[in-house]
């Protein structure tokens, strides 16, 4: 059995960076009681906001699909029966569902464009705005580096205090999990921004996008 003395750190690191990418989501809701008007009412609000998007400089192919479904949607309806509460199941219609997103080098200026026309848009889509940075690599090395010298502190001043020292490092542990590096901002634009159709007005400055981690250290001390 070994009568190695150990330490266990936790370091803890974290970073930021100004955001320089946007991804704007859309999700698009049809309904209709028969299967090929729910379709065609969906196709119908995917062309629209292709046509929004080409207005604000974007190419319509920018515009991409990341999720599409039709399903059937049915609500449960309470009745009597019996002098019992009986439920059964009633179909309100299909239900075309489209998932979309608009990605770009952060500006502050086509940004706002792009929302403008979004939300003159008859389509009436439900929008998240998420600020990211391209490398994220970068980010994430900063990070871990920074956690490295957190738990190297924290170490050399336990050890201090407690009268020992401290010996070589002996295993590092890490999950190696996705770091969330994205801020969202969820928008509902339900209707045309302005009658004339002038601009919306969006102002949006995104803060900096700050991210962390823990990594484990085991020291050996003396």
């Amino acid at each position: 059995m070994s009568n190695t003395r150990t330490i266990h750190i936790k370091g803890t690191g974290t970073a930021s960076a100004a955001p320089d990418f946007v991804v704007i989501t859309l999700e698009l809701r049809a309904q209709h009681m028969e299967y090929a008007n729910a379709m065609r009412i969906g196709a119908q609000q995917v062309e629209m906001l292709r046509e929004a998007v080409s207005e604000a400089g974007f190419a319509s192919e920018d515009l991409k699909t990341t999720d599409f479904s039709v399903d059937a949607e049915y609500e449960n309806e309470e009745h009597e029966e019996n002098g019992r509460t009986r439920y059964h199941r009633v179909f309100m219609g299909y239900v075309c569902k489209h998932s979309l997103k608009l990605s770009f080098d952060m500006d502050s200026e086509r940004l706002e464009k792009a929302m403008t026309v979004i939300g003159d848009s008859l389509s009436k889509p439900e929008v998240s705005i998420s600020f990211t940075v391209k490398d994220k690599m970068s980010m994430r090395d900063r990070i871990l580096e920074s956690a490295a010298q957190d738990a190297r502190r924290k170490a050399e001043i336990l050890c201090k205090a407690s009268g020992v020292s401290l010996g070589d490092l002996l295993r590092i542990e890490y999950s190696w999990n996705e770091i969330n590096i994205t801020e969202s901002l969820d928008m509902t634009l339900n209707a045309p921004c302005l009658p004339d159709g002038g601009d919306c007005g969006f102002d949006i400055h995104p803060d900096d996008i700050e991210a962390g981690d823990t990594v484990d250290f085991y020291w050996e001390i003396r």
